[in-house]
Order: structure tokens, then C-alpha cells, then sequence
């Protein structure tokens, strides 16, 4: 819950029309949300979705698996590493689009001028 409010936050803030009230609109936004997010729902949802995926036997292992050293620490590791990769993830695709836009818009001068062109439009106020 923390990594997807973490990572959505930006995302929802900047859809935004700009202004003092974004911030204060968010954190009741996650704050109304986290009160309304069912564990129990979610748990339910996990089982029906592990017994399309598991076996009782392979159930069984797992439940051997996390109750082992090496269990114990992927139940306290994974969800901190698996946030750390979509975050590593975000920031490479960002880092590839902003690297793209920029050689595409280097070898089309053609493109990169409408794109002026339309900016500049879009900046000017209407009558």
C-alpha cells in the first residue's frame, strides 16, 4: 500500500490543475482510500488466485518454504525489493523516453518544429 501510494502520488498531484490545494486534495484522496481498502477482501482474492496457481501439495511446500530462515527473510525483503525495482524500472523508462524523444525529434527537424509550432499554440490564451 505504501509503494503504490508512493508512486501514484506524483502521478495524481501533476493530473491536476496547479495550486495550493493539490497537496491537501491527495492526502485526503490516500487517506479516504486507505479507509475504505479491505484486507480481508484482498486476502480472500490471494486465495482464490494462489489455488489457480498452486497445488495443495505446492501450498504445503510453501507454507515448509516460509517457515524456514530464508522464508522468514523473503517475507521481510521481497515486498521492499520488489518496490525498489518497479521504482529502478520507472526511473530507466524515463531515462529511455527522455533519451528517445530527444534523438527522434534530432533526425525529424521536420517534427520538432510542429512540436514548437503546437506548443506555442497551446501557450498563447484564447479570446
Amino acid at each position: 500500500m505504501n509503494n503504490m501510494q508512493q508512486s501514484l502520488k506524483p502521478v495524481l498531484t501533476n493530473s491536476l490543475p496547479p495550486g495550493e490545494y493539490r497537496e491537501r486534495l491527495t492526502d485526503l484522496f490516500f487517506e479516504k482510500f486507505r479507509s475504505k481498502f479491505d484486507t480481508k477482501r484482498l486476502l480472500d482474492l490471494a486465495v482464490v488466485r494462489y489455488d489457480e496457481n498452486f497445488s495443495d501439495q505446492e501450498i504445503k511446500g510453501l507454507l515448509e518454504f516460509y517457515q524456514t530462515p530464508l522464508g522468514r527473510k523473503v517475507v521481510t525483503v521481497l515486498p521492499k525489493l520488489s518496490g525498489e525495482l518497479q521504482q529502478d524500472g520507472r526511473q530507466m523508462g524515463q531515462q529511455l523516453g527522455r533519451e528517445s524523444m530527444v534523438e527522434v525529434l534530432s533526425e525529424h527537424p521536420d517534427i520538432a518544429q510542429e512540436l514548437r509550432e503546437a506548443s506555442r499554440r497551446a501557450a498563447q490564451p484564447n479570446p
